[in-house]
């Protein structure tokens, strides 16, 4: 690592992050409850915002020389958690084929979201499970660096509030994010790398925003599908207790260059 992990880094890569979003989407007009309605609105309000703020976190990624322990992680989970992000893959499958005869989407709407979705899929999980978990891990434990790292990731979507979105619509979604970031969490440490997370964040979004206009139909039974991301919320922070748990068995050997081994304490 060319610069030693701290906390306030992550702080202001989320600070500047968010503002990139913020001028973009005030330069852009955009009214965040109308994103996802059209490809023009996908354009201004997803993909070029994205794109501009990415950028901008591969380039501080790169100067503080931590793609590295941002991308690959050495504290695993027991296999059973794998159970977790395949729950959270479920909801979209449903989304997908119970909406796909029933949407109206055209092929260049479908195209713009599936861009904007993979770099939103980049963009947030580098900034909160990547390189913010490393710099938060530089001076807290892991339980603090799982919970303040979710935390991050909810306050991403505060900001909606500011272009139309209601504040009870809001707080709701702070809260879901905070959920979701736990099962990416898990996504990470169960597989070793960022790169899974990043895929799942794109599938959940994609398939969200790709047939919000109702096209499935409830009751039926693809729609009941959408219910496992709630029971994928509450394993997944059973998984995050017990990995916690398990890592005060952990001790970390700390190289010259910033990186730690784990070993077992036996």
């Amino acid at each position: 690592m060319i610069v030693r992990p701290r906390p306030s880094i992550a702080v202001a890569l989320t600070v500047a992050y968010l503002a990139i979003m913020a001028v973009t989407w005030r330069v852009l007009g955009v009214d965040y409850t109308e994103v996802g309605d059209s490809t023009d609105t996908v354009v201004r309000g997803i993909v070029i915002p994205v794109a501009l703020a990415s950028v901008f976190l591969a380039v501080a990624t790169t100067k503080l020389g931590w793609w590295r322990p941002a991308l690959r992680e050495d504290l695993r989970a027991p296999r059973w958690v794998w159970l977790v992000p395949a729950l959270m893959v479920l909801p979209g499958v449903g989304s997908v084929l119970g909406g796909l005869e029933a949407a109206d989407r055209s092929r260049s709407f479908l195209v713009a979201l599936g861009l904007g979705c993979l770099l939103v899929g980049f963009g947030e999980e580098l900034l909160t499970r990547g390189t913010g978990l490393v710099g938060l891990r530089g001076r807290f434990g892991e339980a603090a660096s799982w919970f303040f790292s979710c935390l991050l990731f909810g306050l991403l979507h505060a900001v909606n509030a500011l272009f139309g979105q209601g504040v009870g619509s809001t707080v709701q979604q702070v809260v879901v994010a905070f959920l979701a970031g736990s099962v990416l969490y898990l996504t990470r440490r169960v597989s070793g790398t960022l790169i899974l997370g990043m895929l799942l964040h794109a599938w959940i979004d994609f398939t969200t925003l790709a047939f919000s206009d109702g096209s499935v139909e409830s009751g039926s039974a693809w729609s009941a599908l959408g219910l496992i991301q709630w029971v994928a919320f509450i394993l997944a922070i059973a998984g995050v207790a017990v990995v916690l748990r398990g890592g005060r068995r952990d001790s970390g050997l700390t190289r010259a260059d910033g990186s730690t081994t784990i070993r077992r304490v036996r």
